[in-house]
């Protein structure tokens, strides 16, 4: 047959060409830096070639965020190398990093000094070995692309022509840095450097890790947290095709995500377990499906979501720990001209990144050799040390690409059982988490349940505010038992309108509960501002002021606040500038179309400022909340890359609208309910905005986080804008339809 004539005879069907990526592809090989001989190599962050091509160090794991681009530009800008020219390599795990965590959106701000003091002191080298070449003074000597140049005549050397000279020289251990006036790189829009390789599959995820000799390993947990194993059969398992041994999984302690042991009391373990291992992980979640296992499931089959909720509402109608008492709330409550309450929910929430959790281990001759898709390799290399008794100086700990954290992968429950099975089993062990397995063991944002009341003065000033919350403890989880009732609390007693209420209180009560939980992406702020920014707007319509009228007059004029030590101030300047500019942009107070509303909502923290204005509206026909609009204005400082901070807004907005319209974890007999995308849903792509701006507010200030920062406003923007448009006021997350009947 023709060609033509078989498209033509198939027009409709597909044409589906079959073909085969061999594992050998990416069987993993340490990438060789240049030789120290040859190559200039003033400090633990770069390196430049007899070519002059730089190598630069990234020492924080990159998950999507652009760290691999927005770090090494630091390095970059001080060193003055002309950016084409550089190639930046992933560290592994290794002290002359300093601290490697990557989490609490703290990779920029902070590196941001020690980076910059790392690209100007190998800058000072070559401007010294220049002067020495030219024998003029060093101050007339500039970098700048790769070259530095005598400013008087205009000679040049290039970096390659200095590298010789400049690795008999001692680099300052205080450089000068550049003026900010000065940059050419930090604050432009910039590429990412990991793009191509990942369009052209190149990237080495941590589910891509090939080993030599490597066997794959999928694992039977117990559906109840705290569950043990009291036997199991593997008869049938080993019969499949594929498979070579069935081990048991032992729980064993964790240290803290931070690397200190977890506090007595704590639950901070691995799950118990069996494990399949087989050549390929196919072979190994099938066979999985033929064990026979018996657990003990324990206490943990009590608790349901229904149970935990109970226990809320029990808890916040008694005492409950004094986190804040400013002033008398109550007497300034019952003498207030207007009074507001509410109650709010929030559910418990998982990390669902799209790479499941896996890792690579190799235990052999007392070491380790880890290849982990990790936030914090410091707390694996800890956990396994403590648990399995090898010399932490013999654990190595390769990062590979991430293929998204928010927190989920700061627990290294994944490391320690993949090297527990290495060990037990005698060969390299990657283990590899089903969809389901992600779902339902991981560590959960708490669920919450709040009270709030608020009372306004004869001229609608917000005079009273008390927040009332309950909900499990992530320190308690990991810190025990040994915490004090105030380090327990998933409430901050400085979140606004904190010193901006002549009389405010804030209380907290724990639950108790079996369910794991852990740091997800903005951690409690993300349930605590979807509660206190849709509260602060039922306050603002009571007041009958506009919203963002009433928002600026409660924060108060331009000042700075100081929360306590160890702390920056509030800048209530930079506050209002982003509310201000996000209503700006948002057209603020101009007519939208019948039955679309608008909503603001706002976050300091992570050391930056952000507001969102969302315009949405509730199609009742057609049972859907259509999403028109999203304006973010944030000030994160200095903005390294502003390309990466728009694109992690844009993330984060999408990410708070998946929590905020679909995502829910409940609980049934101990069990997690949901097990897959199906009916753990995320964003989808006719759920998402129709339009998303990002407005960044110029700033010489100090960088600030922005991983998290975009998050926690995103629901109570989109709640409070479904409010304007309906007149339904939103109290609980996921967004159910029944609450906006009429």
């Amino acid at each position: 047959m023709r060609r033509r004539e078989f498209l033509r005879n198939s027009a409709g069907a597909a044409l589906v060409f079959a073909f085969h990526l061999s594992p050998r592809a990416r069987v993993w090989s340490a990438v060789t830096a240049n030789s120290p001989e040859a190559a200039f190599v003033p400090n633990a962050w770069l390196e430049i070639s007899p070519d002059g091509a730089v190598e630069i160090w990234c020492g924080h794991s990159e998950m999507g965020q652009g760290v691999r681009t927005s770090l090494p530009m630091i390095v970059a800008e001080e060193l003055g190398c002309d950016w084409k020219r550089v190639h930046v390599m992933q560290a592994d795990l290794d002290a002359k990093y300093g601290e490697q965590l990557t989490g609490g959106s703290s990779s920029v701000d902070g590196s941001y000094e020690s980076l910059r003091k790392a690209g100007a002191a190998a800058r000072s080298v070559l401007v010294a070995a220049s002067a020495a070449t030219w024998k003029v003074p060093a101050a007339d000597c500039r970098a700048a692309q790769g070259e530095v140049i005598h400013l008087p005549s205009g000679r040049r050397l290039t970096f390659a022509e200095l590298v010789s000279r400049a690795r008999k020289l001692s680099p300052p251990k205080d450089p000068d840095l550049k003026p900010v006036s000065e940059f050419t790189l930090i604050g432009k829009a910039t590429n990412r450097t990991d793009s191509c390789e990942k369009v052209a599959g190149r990237a080495v995820f941590g589910i891509d890790v090939r080993v030599p000799g490597m066997l794959v390993a999928s694992v039977e947990r117990c559906p109840v947290f705290e569950g043990r194993l009291r036997g199991f059969n593997a008869q049938e398992a080993l019969k499949a095709p594929g498979v070579r041994k069935v081990v048991e999984v032992k729980p064993l302690q964790l240290t803290h995500q931070f690397g200190d042991d977890s506090g007595p009391g704590n639950r901070n373990h691995t799950r118990a377990g069996v494990a399949v291992l087989a050549d390929s992980t196919w072979a190994a979640t099938q066979a999985r499906k033929g064990l026979r296992i018996e657990w003990d499931e324990g206490s943990g089959t009590a608790e349901s979501s229904t149970t935990l909720r109970e226990q809320f509402v029990k808890l916040l109608d008694g005492p409950a720990t004094v986190l804040r008492n400013d002033g008398d709330f109550a007497s300034a409550y019952e003498g207030s001209a207007k009074k507001v309450e509410a109650t709010y929910e929030v559910p418990f929430l998982a990390h669902a990144t799209m790479e499941p959790v896996n890792c690579t281990a190799w235990v052999h001759d007392g070491r380790c050799e880890l290849w982990a898709p990790t936030q914090i390799p410091g707390a694996a290399a800890a956990s396994i040390s403590k648990a399995l008794g090898i010399p932490r100086e013999n654990i190595k700990v390769h990062i590979t690409f991430l293929g998204g954290g928010f927190g989920r992968r700061l627990n290294q429950d994944y490391a320690l059982e993949a090297a527990h099975i290495s060990q037990t089993a005698g060969v390299p062990v990657q283990v590899v988490w089903t969809r389901e397995d992600d779902i339902r063991h991981d560590y959960y944002r708490p669920a919450a349940y709040h009270r709030l009341r608020a009372g306004l003065g004869q001229t609608n000033e917000l005079t009273a505010w008390e927040h009332r919350a309950a909900s499990s403890s992530i320190d308690g989880f990991y810190g025990g038992l040994n915490l004090s009732p105030a380090a327990l609390a998933e409430l901050s007693p400085r979140d606004f309108p904190s010193y901006a209420v002549p009389n405010y209180r804030v209380e907290f009560a724990r639950a108790e509960s079996g369910v794991p939980v852990g740091y997800w992406r903005s951690v409690s702020n993300s349930g605590n501002q979807f509660v206190i920014c849709s509260f602060f707007d039922e306050a603002a319509v009571a007041s009958g002021l506009d919203r963002v009228e009433f928002l600026l007059k409660t924060m108060g004029p331009p000042r700075k606040i100081d929360v306590g030590p160890n702390r920056a101030p509030v800048d209530v300047a930079r506050r209002r500038r982003v509310i201000e500019l996000a209503a700006e942009k948002a057209d603020w107070g101009k007519r939208l179309p019948p039955g679309v509303g608008r909503g603001i909502a706002w976050l300091y923290d992570y050391g930056s400022y952000v507001a969102q204005v969302a315009e949405a509206s509730f199609d009742a026909q057609r049972r859907r909340i259509r999403i028109h609009r999203f304006v973010c204005a944030i000030d994160c400082g200095i903005a390294v890359n502003p390309e990466g901070v728009r694109a992690q807004m844009e993330g984060a907005i999408h990410w708070g609208l998946a929590a905020a319209l679909k995502s829910e974890i409940t609980v049934e007999r101990g069990r997690i309910v949901q097990q897959n995308f199906n009916d753990y849903e995320v964003l989808r792509i006719d759920d998402a905005p129709e339009k998303i701006e990002v407005h960044l507010v110029p700033s010489t200030e100090a960088p600030g986080g922005c991983g998290e920062p975009g998050v926690p406003p995103v629901a109570p923007a989109l709640c409070n804008a479904i409010f304007d448009a309906t007149g339904k006021r939103l109290r609980r997350l996921p967004i159910r339809l029944e609450d906006l009947k009429p």
